[in-house]
């Protein structure tokens, strides 16, 4: 699916390029307001291209753009006119926005996922905090339990709280095996943790 999805980023990518290109080429040069509007939108496609795959993607974009807007700049060359120097200017800015909004892009991930790797590596070690007292627990009402008939109230009450703990160490072992972050909505707007999508041991009895 992520396949899938990144594939359909970069056609859309293309096909504004090549749209906007076509505008260049097929709009008469004596229109020169509705160029520099042409010219401005190759932004779209460079911005885009360094939300979705960072440096490596905008650079090439920005490569891209500059070769298909360095010849319709050639064509209609006028001896280093204000004009000229004006498109080359425009050229290099393509270039240094794309590559500096792809850097920032890259540094951001970057950030994600040493967050993400703290917040995993943080889960595993309070489960396996927790695990000690949880089982200790767990066996101490076994062994209490014996001490009641299995038809009293007391046998059945500790029955309970051990269905209960078996529970909590059920999720638990789910926290220890995070992998990924899924976020899910809670009361108002707040937003936590999916255990479930999150864990690589899912439930699957059900």
């Amino acid at each position: 699916m992520e396949s899938k999805n990144q594939r359909i980023k970069a056609v859309i990518i293309v096909f504004l390029v090549l749209v906007i290109t076509g505008l260049h080429i097929f709009t008469f040069q004596e229109k020169e307001l509705s160029h520099v509007f042409y010219r401005e939108l190759y932004f779209l496609p460079l911005i885009l291209s360094a939300f979705w795959f960072g440096l490596r993607g905008a650079f090439i974009t920005s490569i891209c753009v500059t070769f298909v807007f360095l010849p319709y700049t050639m064509f209609h060359w006028q001896s280093f006119s204000p004009n000229d120097l004006d498109r080359l200017l425009e050229i290099i800015l393509f270039n240094v926005v794309a590559n500096g909004l792809g850097f920032l892009r890259d540094r951001e991930k970057a950030v994600e996922e040493e967050k993400r790797k703290a917040i995993i590596a943080m889960a595993g070690a309070v489960a396996h905090e927790m695990n000690t007292p949880l089982f200790s627990a767990i066996a101490s009402s076994q062994l209490l339990q014996e001490d009641f008939n299995s038809d009293s109230d007391a046998y059945n009450d500790l029955q309970l709280i051990i269905r209960n703990l078996k529970e909590i160490s059920s999720m638990i072992k789910k926290i220890a095996a995070i992998e990924n972050l899924e976020m899910k909505t809670y009361v108002g707007n707040s937003v936590i943790m999916d255990i479930e999508k999150s864990s690589a041991k899912q439930d699957t009895s059900s």
